[in-house]
């Protein structure tokens, strides 16, 4: 409500062109208000980065430690591209080898093989378990140990649970043993498509 006062000093035709001019402006500022000039919502981008299409490495590929191989792979529901990378084949802790293992450890030389898995397409694979090593002796056959459990410093792991977009990577190692006089020199991926015809990844 607009107070009533006096106005001194201002003739009547200025007093009606004030008032005018007053309701113009409130007229101007209530047309303002429609929702017409209202904010528009801040636009939506995704950020997830697009799938890496890469080729697949032909089954019985022989690879160096280091080198990156892209495979298919299906954990039985989904599928997509991953990449695996062997970083490493070396001697695991003895010491924390038989103090896991006892009496089952005698004779054995533990062996950790270290690699990274890169998601490629996308796929949810959080949560889960991804690809599988196993070590491989100088004739190019397995050790012979199956391995129930693991050691402090070579325990394998499931997936992240973020490892569901494109370029997501984690760490992993598998524990394997044999006997002194048949050394660990390679490590092998046989699953999925690669069954029968593996990848190998020999130390350098």
């Amino acid at each position: 409500m607009i107070g009533y006062g006096i106005m001194t000093g201002v003739k009547r035709g200025s007093f009606f062109r004030t008032a005018a001019v007053v309701v113009a402006a409130l007229t101007a500022s209530a047309c303002g208000s429609s929702s017409s000039d209202a904010p528009a919502p801040p636009a939506t981008s995704s950020s997830t980065p697009p799938p890496i299409v890469e080729p697949t490495t032909p089954p019985g590929t022989s690879l160096t430690v280091g080198q990156r191989a892209v495979v298919s792979y299906s954990d039985g529901i989904d599928e997509g591209l991953l990449a695996i990378t062997v970083t490493a084949i070396e001697q695991a802790d003895q010491n924390e080898f038989r103090t896991t293992f006892g009496d089952r450890a005698q004779g054995l030389t533990p062996y950790c093989i270290r690699y990274t898995v890169e998601n490629l397409t996308g796929i949810d694979f959080g949560t889960k378990v991804g690809p599988k090593l196993e070590a491989l002796v100088g004739d190019g056959e397995t050790t012979g140990t199956f391995i129930t459990g693991d050691i402090p410093s070579c325990a394998p792991r499931l997936s992240p649970g973020d490892f569901d977009h494109p370029g997501a990577r984690y760490e992993n190692a598998d524990l394997d043993a044999t006997s002194p006089d048949a050394p660990v020199v390679a490590a092998r991926y046989d699953g999925n498509d690669y069954d029968g015809s593996p990848l190998v990844w020999r130390m350098p």
